[in-house]
């Protein structure tokens, strides 16, 4: 009898033991409800390894990482001594011109004042040339050897590198010096040092002086993917690379800094390049915030009487924020540079507009938009103006006030009603739409801007969305109703889809423009209105507009493709443009553009920061100056992804990762105090239960207790509002 007692017993204690461990949390047996709460009770930890992504050079100078010599026609001894400052030095001699030669890599690209310590010389000049890409390292560095050519010997339009270059020629020092560029060298990772003929030079050290602004990275990301992370850091390092500081400034103001399109060449501002720069630069950091502004601002006192604004801006122009003056154009002696002056790029003034409404809505500054709305007005009417009725409301591009019509892909041609063009209308309109509503108080004349709106998207598909295809047409007047790259993204990204229309418009994309390198801008060889290669500058758009629609997948296979590529075979960034043949090269025969080494391998546009901080973290604004935000992450494939964007009040933080075989998530959001927002779980294809901080929330496909109060079901996710400070959501099972 006593031992079947203790038989009893254990049973019992052994039934007790299996109900305990099925309903107290952190124990093995746990059940998915019991793992959610306890996961939502532990907040997911920053990584720092995210920091060792960074490409940003810290401090004055960028060194060398390798140093190779080249040629016979002379010998180098020591040619390691110019790694290291004040140590051995490197010895060239050459017994002829540029008979060898010295080619240091400094591991990244640098923009600055190139500068080489000499301890002794004699005989030939000293040559420095300089490139972007080791490929185009020639004696007058990647400079255009065409005397035709518009980038001859490295001409720019800008003003702060003069004497502008790609090679620079130093007579031979008496005594030990510093001998340095007379110019700012924009963007190098590749420098030669050679003699132009017999001569000797001993060479303690080469390095830039960085004159780039200087990003502090509170914004970053990292993932599961090394990859995807490369082309977060290539992006955020190719727009730290593309700004400058102008040289003038008002009384008491510091001088100020701006974005351009690329260090190498033109080093001027469009307004164009800025819309989709800026949503990166707002991901990337805070200071990013004055730099947007003053950018921004260039434009404002420059507006052309008819209502548009330059084609591009010098970087340094006198225009106050909050006083932009009339539409009369740029101050004297401040017009746009050269040919840059003789052409109209009205889209750029509509993404301008576009650029102010983000602004504000990125960084809540009503006091620097307010005075701008007259000039975003006076644009709007200019192309209201020229949106005849015949055309639906849709603008026509031609060539106003005799300046030649040109657009984002100059030189191909560009008259007619263009769809890219016609997007950026659409989101304009939408833009001054916003402002006038949240800036002026003028709900009547925002209602008539919306309707506007309405009646463009209408239009735009009534003309040029062609069913039979499933895809934009490029422009009415293109003899091959060509189904372009650029108006398929820019229709994605802008919203001018719905989403069957988009979903058609992507599978096109796959099916007839994609290649090993990125999507192809178009299918032809020979159509005149628009030149066929790859643009980065589109890439961005479209991963914007997949993400947009539902296409994570795509977006990130697109990133995964091109940014890739690029970064791989190239000089760590990501380029201006891309041949179809995936070199950095894209000649445009019938111009001065024949060489294609005058493609930038460094470019702010070609950015994939802006798809992958706002989608794959899911971290926007809802209200201006992210008073209320949004953290909707899409994690596609990634099993893991966190990051920080920096906002007016603080940070806004995010941190998820998901089990094996999807068997659980977790999202930490972290927010600064006196902000809340929206958060959305997303379920993975299963209903689930989610606890937050340590309470249920939701269950049974609807909310459950205080702690889901509020909570809904929104396609795949569950949605939370109002959410603030710091909450970590988590489902099991």
């Amino acid at each position: 009898m006593k031992s079947n007692r203790t038989t009893r017993s254990t049973v019992v204690l052994g039934c007790l033991a299996a109900t305990l461990a099925a309903t107290l949390p952190g124990t093995h047996a746990a059940g998915p409800q019991d793992r959610a709460v306890a996961m939502s009770r532990k907040p997911i930890a920053m990584d720092p390894a995210w920091r060792q992504q960074v490409l940003d050079v810290p401090g004055t100078f960028v060194r060398p990482t390798s140093v190779t010599a080249e040629g016979d026609g002379g010998t180098v001894t020591g040619a390691d001594g110019v790694l290291r400052e004040g140590g051995a030095a490197a010895t060239l001699t050459t017994t002829a011109p540029r008979g060898a030669r010295l080619v240091i890599d400094l591991g990244v690209l640098a923009g600055g004042y190139v500068e080489l310590g000499v301890r002794r010389a004699s005989g030939a000049p000293i040559r420095a040339s300089y490139a972007e890409a080791r490929q185009y390292l020639g004696p007058d560095g990647d400079a255009d050897p065409d005397p035709g050519g518009f980038f001859h010997q490295g001409r720019t339009l800008g003003t702060d590198d003069d004497p502008d270059g790609r090679a620079d020629v130093h007579a031979p020092p008496r005594r030990p010096t510093v001998l340095r560029s007379p110019g700012l060298r924009g963007s190098q990772r590749y420098i030669a040092i050679t003699l132009d003929g017999p001569g000797s030079l001993t060479l303690d050290f080469v390095r830039v002086r960085q004159t780039t602004f200087p990003g502090a990275y509170d914004g970053h990301f990292l993932s599961s993917d090394a990859v995807v992370n490369r082309a977060w850091y290539a992006s955020a390092y190719g727009l730290d690379l593309s700004t400058a500081r102008g040289r003038r400034t008002g009384a008491g103001r510091d001088r100020p800094w701006v974005v351009m399109d690329g260090p190498k060449r033109d080093r001027t501002v469009y307004a164009g390049d800025l819309q989709l720069v800026a949503l990166a630069a707002y991901q990337q950091g805070g200071a990013y915030r004055r730099v947007l502004r003053d950018t921004i601002n260039l434009f404002a006192c420059q507006q052309l009487p008819d209502g548009t604004l330059p084609a591009t801006s010098l970087i340094d122009v006198p225009c106050e924020p909050g006083n932009p003056g009339p539409p009369d154009g740029s101050p004297p002696g401040f017009e746009p540079p050269g040919e840059a002056g003789k052409v109209r790029l009205d889209g750029f003034t509509l993404l301008w507009v576009v650029s102010v409404a983000d602004y504000l809505r990125f960084t809540g500054d009503r006091a620097f938009v307010e005075p701008l709305l007259p000039v975003a007005r006076r644009a709007l009417r200019f192309f209201a103006e020229h949106a005849p009725d015949a055309d639906g409301g849709l603008f026509r591009t031609a060539d106003y006030g005799g300046l030649a019509a040109q657009n984002w892909h100059t030189p191909d041609r560009a008259a007619g009603v263009d769809a890219t063009t016609n997007a950026a209308y659409y989101a304009a309109l939408r833009s001054l739409a916003r402002l006038e509503r949240s800036v002026a108080g003028d709900r009547d004349t925002a209602a008539a801007l919306d309707h506007r709106a309405d009646r463009v998207r209408a239009a735009l598909i009534a003309r040029l969305w062609d069913p039979v295809a499933g895809a934009m047409t490029l422009n009415t007047e293109d003899p091959r109703r060509d189904h372009t790259a650029d108006a398929n993204a820019a229709a994605l990204a802008f919203g001018v889809l719905d989403r069957e229309r988009a979903g058609r418009a992507i599978a096109y994309l796959n099916t007839h423009l994609s290649s090993p390198y990125g999507t192809l801008t178009t299918r032809h060889t020979d159509n005149p209105y628009m030149t066929r290669y790859i643009s980065p500058y589109v890439l961005a758009q479209e991963s914007l507009g997949r993400f947009r629609h539902g296409d994570g997948a795509g977006a990130l296979g697109l990133i995964r493709t091109a940014w890739d590529h690029m970064v791989r075979n190239g000089p760590g960034t990501p380029w201006e443009e891309a041949g179809a043949d995936g070199k950095p090269a894209v000649p445009r025969p019938g111009t001065s553009l024949t060489w294609g080494g005058h493609v930038g391998m460094a470019h702010a546009w070609s950015t994939a920061v802006p798809a992958l901080s706002m989608n794959v973290l899911g971290i926007r604004p809802l209200a201006d100056g992210y008073r209320r935000w949004a953290v909707e992450p899409d994690p596609v494939d990634l099993r893991w992804a966190q990051g920080d964007v920096p906002v007016p009040a603080g940070t806004v933080s995010v941190r998820w990762r998901r089990g094996t075989g999807d068997d659980s998530f977790v999202l930490t959001v972290r927010a600064p105090e006196g902000t809340s927002g929206r958060v959305a779980v997303p379920l993975l294809g299963k209903d689930r239960t989610i606890a937050v901080n340590g309470r249920i929330a939701w269950q049974d496909g609807r909310p459950s207790g205080d702690a889901g109060r509020g909570a809904h079901r929104v396609g795949d996710t569950v949605v939370f509002e109002g959410v603030s400070g710091t909450a970590t959501f988590a489902w099991a099972g």
